[in-house]
């Protein structure tokens, strides 16, 4: 059986006597039931969690994260099928799988592969004269917008600071696009590679980083 999750709001600890009892009094009982609970290992849920829809935060409890790491794995899973993979509840699953959505934790989107209508896709990376990055990612962007997947600045590589993918028709249109950047004369260096095969949707990234 999956271990429940108790919600108990501290910040609601009253007292029969407050008049007889001193804010510090108070403060330490509430650190004494914060310790309680983090000793037997009962996860304590701020205010702004999946009970308040008027919550501006996400609290990403074990439960949350199972279910993200569902979504990601197989973004049209039905709630059922995680309710029943996880042993929790089917209402419990719906109501946090749209608080997720809700605050654009997880977002569903449609991509367009081009290697299934016979385009290439490169990456490129441009390094630029100093303190033209931004403009020089504008005007490639504003010239190249129909070829280009996405774009971005780069730091740390002194060699690059301008990066996008392309997607083309073969090498004799790729190689009028890069002729066309190099003609920049903000530009000082050009360098492209090809994609051939990757990696994509995977989830493990997301379970490391949050240790579930």
């Amino acid at each position: 059986m999956p271990r429940r999750v108790k919600r108990f709001d501290v910040g609601k600890i009253s007292t029969s006597n407050q008049n007889n009892v001193n804010g510090d009094s108070i403060a330490k009982v509430k650190s004494g039931i914060k310790d309680l609970l983090i000793n037997d290992k009962i996860d304590i849920l701020s205010n702004a969690d999946f009970n308040d829809p008027d919550s501006s935060a996400v609290h990403l409890d074990k439960i949350n994260l199972k279910i993200m790491e569902e979504l990601l794995n197989n973004g049209d899973i039905k709630s059922s099928e995680i309710a029943l993979k996880l042993g929790i509840p089917l209402s419990t699953i719906q109501r946090r799988r749209s608080m997720l959505e809700k605050f654009s934790v997880l977002k569903k989107t449609y991509s367009l592969d081009p290697k299934k209508l016979g385009l290439r896709i490169s990456e490129v990376s441009i390094s630029t004269k100093k303190g033209s990055s931004q403009k020089v990612m504008n005007e490639i962007y504003k010239g190249h917008r129909k070829n280009i997947i996405d774009m971005s600045l780069r730091m740390g590589n002194p060699d690059t600071n301008v990066s996008f993918r392309i997607v083309y028709k073969h090498s004799v249109h790729l190689f009028s696009l890069l002729e066309e950047i190099k003609a920049n004369p903000l530009v000082d260096k050009v360098s492209w590679s090809e994609y051939i095969t990757e990696i994509k949707n995977n989830p493990a990234y997301f379970s490391n980083l949050f240790s579930l």
